[in-house]
């Protein structure tokens, strides 16, 4: 599902826009896609990771608690 955004540019990010669409001709959208997609690229993939930390079920210390390491390897044995 395509999902529209809009944004508001100063003036020198907005001329800096139209221009590199000129050069390029590129749609300016195309342009700021492209950018977001670099941007978020270069931060790896762990920023999707952590909405997904502490979401696990069970002890949360079992690498430092061996009583909970031996009960819990029992039950996933």
């Amino acid at each position: 599902m395509n999902q529209s955004l809009t944004i508001r540019l100063g003036e020198t990010l907005a001329h800096a826009l139209r221009e590199e669409a000129r050069q390029t001709g590129l749609a300016k959208g195309e342009i700021a896609r492209q950018a977001l997609e670099a941007r978020l690229k270069r931060r790896g993939k762990l920023s999707v990771m952590p909405r997904y930390f502490g979401a696990m079920r069970g002890p949360s210390d079992l690498s430092t608690n061996k009583a909970y390491r031996r009960i819990w390897s029992k039950t996933r044995g």
